[in-house]
């Protein structure tokens, strides 16, 4: 996918007022500038105007974002628009949408409020480090005749309507380390040696717990280093907020919209299949990426073998299946083989949080884009981690936990719907 914005400086007062700048391409198939914006008078309706190239005269997709916090993330998305605006819209000059701020935001009034056009041409890009994942239809949860099993993992069909990208592997103490860094050095971020607290959307929840020994990340002087030979372990010890802000943080370093509102902790108002930019998998992208089209209780069959396929508590295996090692500890990420989707440790290792609140499945036919519970305790994590007995593991096996806990058992990976 190539994505082309154009920043908006303005201001939109009670009045919606806005201004312009010039256009900051980020590739070389699309281009969208010139774009200038007149509020129609006494109305909250707004005529925007651009002009749009495309490589090869191709139609592409164009939208509309609003920022209301200076142009840090453009989380939402301008529905009441008409004109050139969605799908099919040719390149040329002049090109022109109109959007009626009053029925979208009615009784904003904000001085750090910007606008975003984009335009899209479908082509899907996968990011370093990523796998891609087509759309499908598959079973989540357990046959009852599954051993072990437990009730929460009633099985029903699943349709996900749009493929999305995965990181490879769990997100590793590197790579943590370095956003980071690069989010305490923007001010997205306050950090002492003994916490990492969120400082979006006047949120300060905690992200990291750097003073639990179990912590392999450290904070002095301004920086975070990470502890000698664990650079490739998956990073632990931070809680469901701290791998949502990784995500916004990945968003916000590619020019990309944040998903996530840091006040209500929403994923794209609800709706995370359609979030621009990175987050959390909801749980059935996750199964169905764990999966990778098989039906048995592990993506490698009937069995899980702790010597060979997973990091897990060898000791405890799987009904009718030899037991194995235990390594006692995270190993570095992709240490065994990938499954058919190309996915790393999807079991053992490290459990994975999920965007999803923890709750009961929806029942009857086909379940299409579930976006699970709408409100809960705890946020569900998959996988099974280094400590788990082969039951854990399944990839129907279903755990959640308060999103303010962290621990050394729980990690995440990012992901990336495609447009």
């Amino acid at each position: 996918m190539k994505t082309i914005w154009m920043p908006r400086v303005g201001v939109i007062m009670t009045v919606l007022l806005l201004g312009s700048t010039l256009a900051q391409a980020q590739g070389t198939q699309l281009l969208v500038s010139n774009v200038q914006a007149q509020q129609r008078p006494f109305t909250a309706t707004w005529d925007v105007t651009y002009d749009l190239e495309t490589v090869g005269d191709i139609a592409v997709t164009v939208s509309l974002y609003l920022s209301t916090d200076s142009g840090v993330s453009y989380p939402n998305l301008c529905s009441a628009v008409s004109g050139d605006v969605g799908a099919g819209v040719l390149p040329g000059i002049g090109k022109s949408i109109v959007w009626d701020a009053g029925a979208d935001f009615p009784g904003l009034s904000s001085a750090t409020c910007r606008l975003r056009v984009t335009a899209d041409d479908g082509q899907s890009e996968v990011p370093a480090g990523f796998v891609a994942i087509g759309p499908g239809t598959s079973m989540m949860g357990s046959p009852t005749t599954e051993p072990l099993r437990y009730s929460d993992e009633t099985q029903h069909q699943v349709t996900l309507t749009r493929g999305f990208s995965m990181q490879a592997t769990e997100v590793t103490n590197r790579q943590y380390r370095d956003l980071v860094q690069w989010a305490y050095d923007n001010g997205y971020v306050t950090a002492t040696s003994a916490s990492v607290r969120d400082a979006l959307d006047v949120s300060t929840q905690e992200l990291l717990d750097l003073d639990d020994v179990d912590c392999e990340i450290s904070f002095s002087g301004g920086t975070f280093t990470v502890d000698a030979g664990k650079a490739n372990h998956p990073v632990l010890e931070l809680t469901w907020y701290g791998s949502v802000a990784y995500c916004d943080w990945l968003s916000l370093q590619q020019g990309l919209p944040r998903a996530y509102n840091h006040s209500t902790w929403q994923c794209n108002a609800g709706n995370p299949y359609t979030a621009p930019g990175y987050r959390l998998p909801t749980e059935a992208e996750w199964e169905y990426a764990c999966r990778a089209g098989t039906q048995t209780p592990f993506n490698t069959g009937s069995c899980l073998d702790a010597g060979t396929e997973a990091n897990y508590y060898g000791s405890y295996p799987y009904t009718g299946c030899p037991a194995g090692p235990y390594v006692g500890w995270t190993v570095p990420v992709g240490s065994y083989p990938a499954n058919d989707f190309g996915l790393y440790d999807m079991h053992g290792n490290l459990w994975e949080w999920c965007n999803d609140w923890y709750g009961t499945f929806t029942y009857g036919g086909t379940v299409t884009d579930p976006v699970g519970a709408g409100a809960g305790l705890n946020r569900v994590f998959r996988g099974g981690g280094w400590s788990s007995h082969a039951q854990g593991c399944r990839s129907a096996f279903r755990n959640g936990d308060y999103p303010y806990y962290s621990s050394y058992f729980i990690g995440f990976r990012p992901v990336r719907s495609a447009f």
